[in-house]
């Protein structure tokens, strides 16, 4: 299959009509026509319905289309990956990122790294563990950074010494927000919002020493932004980590830490079951480097 097909189909759907799509494509609509008939026939599914004025996707449409859109992104990567050997590094840095008291350090690594390879571009995405992990399995992301625990079988981890402490994230006028700290027994009864990642849930009710079924969690979460309101005006807590509170400096946010002690490691990921891309195995070099010089 040529890749040229795989664009016009691109195309096709962002613009939902066929003439204009030839017209973007600088070809003639009955050209564009039998060229996406001829796609249709390649895949053996119908991938667009005709109207009037637009077309629709199919289910097979659909899938194509993200499909598509991966595989080309792979090809244009590659592209990047390769003129290295003309310019030196190059190419896209996919970097999923958590947010944390990492995030500040991810940045001074990123400026760095650039500013030593002039030619390297970066992509981050924030999101929780969960998202970041789901994107480095589709290929969607190069590395990632997130807190611990990870799982081994999958992952090559570097661990970063940078530490986050858990407790609970409430309204600054919250009544426990007054409190030095928060036991398993504050918890009982409170409505709660969390982590996504069930891991996460049973490391936290370990620690607490309690069973994680008796915790009323009323919704869970990726990122804090969305959920603030929740927490000041509806009376939410949130399960989370001190560094949650930099990104709100005299913000309407309280933290408490659990009482016992609970704390947990960020840590650099990366896939084990395919070799990285030398930009890739550079940031990871050189990040790996830089964490040897930290403070433990």
């Amino acid at each position: 299959m040529e890749t040229r097909l795989l664009h016009y189909f691109i195309v096709l759907t962002q613009v939902g009509n066929i003439t204009k799509a030839a017209d973007a494509l600088h070809t003639t609509q009955p050209t564009l026509s039998r060229q996406l008939k001829d796609l249709e026939a390649e895949v053996g599914a119908q991938l667009f319905i005709r109207g009037k004025r637009s077309i629709t996707l199919t289910d097979a449409g659909v899938l194509f289309e993200r499909r598509a859109q991966t595989i080309l992104s792979y090809l244009d990567q590659t592209k990047q990956d390769l003129q290295r050997q003309a310019t030196g590094l190059a190419g896209n840095l996919r970097i999923g990122c958590v947010e944390s008291k990492v995030s500040t350090v991810v940045a001074d690594w990123l400026t760095a790294f650039q500013q030593q390879h002039p030619h390297v571009t970066f992509s981050l995405y924030s999101a929780d563990g969960n998202s970041i992990r789901t994107q480095l399995d589709q290929g969607k992301l190069d590395v990632g950074v997130l807190l611990e625990p990870v799982e081994s079988a999958k992952y090559w981890a570097h661990a970063i010494p940078i530490t986050e402490t858990w407790g609970l994230i409430m309204a600054k006028d919250a009544p426990l927000a007054t409190h030095d700290q928060i036991t398993g027994a504050d918890l009982q009864g409170l409505p709660l919002l969390g982590s996504r990642r069930s891991i996460v849930k049973n490391q936290i009710a370990a620690w607490l020493r309690i069973d994680a079924t008796s915790l009323n969690f009323r919704g869970d979460r990726n990122l804090e932004n969305n959920v603030v309101p929740l927490l000041t005006k509806h009376g939410f807590y949130d399960i989370g980590i001190d560094g949650v509170l930099d990104f709100y400096p005299d913000g309407p946010l309280a933290f408490v830490p659990f009482s016992p002690l609970s704390q947990t490691r960020h840590t650099l990921i990366w896939r084990k079951n395919q070799q990285p891309a030398p930009l890739t195995q550079a940031f990871i070099d050189y990040v790996t480097a830089e964490i040897r010089q930290m403070p433990i």
